[in-house]
């Protein structure tokens, strides 16, 4: 038994195990295109169909792998969802350590993604997919993604929310302080007002020394001051500069030992071949918005992320064959 033939048959059978509202059909066109991310470690179609164990030739796997991405009665999401609830399952009985990180998904695309952190890796839970550049995106699409994550957890699960300062946008934090009982710990620019019990002042200027944490307890952020937070100065040796931290923890130091974990997401997308270089000239990532293949950007992005966790050996995958 060849060694793409071992990959494709435990891949089989987990998927049958999880996801049972499939059409069988669909269901091995999955295990197919995880199986060909395994053993190419590519996200072209093309890449992908040769390392898949079957008779038929690689360019008629090929649009059979193309067909399966532009149906449009196949979600990506809902696939995904098994495993996402199995692996915080899993985790229930720890404190959740949330990461959120955002992505380029192919050309004119990106994934905002939702993580958490398991030992020395962040596991996709839930994920946007929308037409765009890379930068900053909107405060609605922050909140729509982490809604996604809260209808999955028992209210009583203690969360920790991490992310840098794209994510430290007012909206996003109020909605998380009036819906959910998490902790966030959030970097923030230096260029930003807040008020103190001084008055107000650029969080830059705070007299920080290297070596040196600093924190104020209960700053109204923004100018507008519609938040209150604690905000924490770090200059850690290693850095060159110091970061800001705002967060509803008291403790500073627990602020930055939590913020440290947020570099972790940055290894699952450095893995996922979906987001390098040639990967981005697939047609079927380009163009999110148009209606015959709109779902494709995210159900390549599920493949991508169950084939990530095939290779931790998560969620069942090592148990079977």
């Amino acid at each position: 038994m060849t060694d793409r033939y071992k990959v494709y048959t435990k891949v089989l059978k987990t998927i049958k195990q999880f996801v049972t509202d499939q059409y069988a059909g669909h269901t091995i066109t999955l295990a197919m295109m995880i199986a060909g991310i395994v053993m190419s470690k590519k996200a072209q179609l093309s890449e992908m169909s040769s390392e898949i164990p079957t008779a038929a030739k690689d360019k008629s796997i090929e649009m059979r792998l193309r067909r399966w991405v532009k149906h449009d009665r196949i979600d990506g999401e809902m696939i995904y969802l098994p495993f996402a609830q199995q692996i915080l399952k899993a985790l229930s009985e720890r404190e959740l350590v949330l990461v959120m990180d955002g992505s380029q998904a192919g050309r004119g695309c990106m994934v905002l993604m939702v993580g958490v952190v398991y030992k020395k890796r962040a596991l996709p839970i839930a994920w946007l997919v929308y037409k765009g550049k890379k930068g900053h995106t909107t405060a609605k699409r922050h909140i729509e993604a982490l809604q996604k994550v809260k209808v999955l957890l028992p209210e009583t699960t203690k969360v920790v929310l991490l992310g840098d300062a794209e994510y430290d946008t007012t909206e996003m934090l109020l909605w998380v302080q009036e819906n959910t009982q998490w902790s966030y710990v959030l970097r923030t620019a230096p260029q930003i007002c807040v008020t103190t019990g001084h008055g107000e002042q650029v969080i830059g200027d705070m007299a920080l020394e290297k070596d040196q944490v600093l924190q104020y307890l209960n700053v109204g952020f923004t100018q507008k001051a519609t938040l209150k937070t604690n905000l924490v100065g770090w200059w850690s040796d290693k850095y060159e500069k110091p970061i800001y931290l705002i967060s509803n923890l008291t403790s500073k130091y627990l602020t930055c030992r939590h913020y440290q974990r947020r570099y972790r997401i940055e290894t699952f997308f450095s893995d996922q071949p979906v987001l390098d270089g040639q990967s981005r000239e697939e047609p079927w990532l380009q163009h999110p918005q148009e209606p015959s293949i709109r779902p494709s950007p995210s159900k390549s992005f599920a493949g991508c992320c169950l084939s990530g966790l095939y290779l931790d050996d998560l969620t069942g995958f090592a148990s079977h064959g």
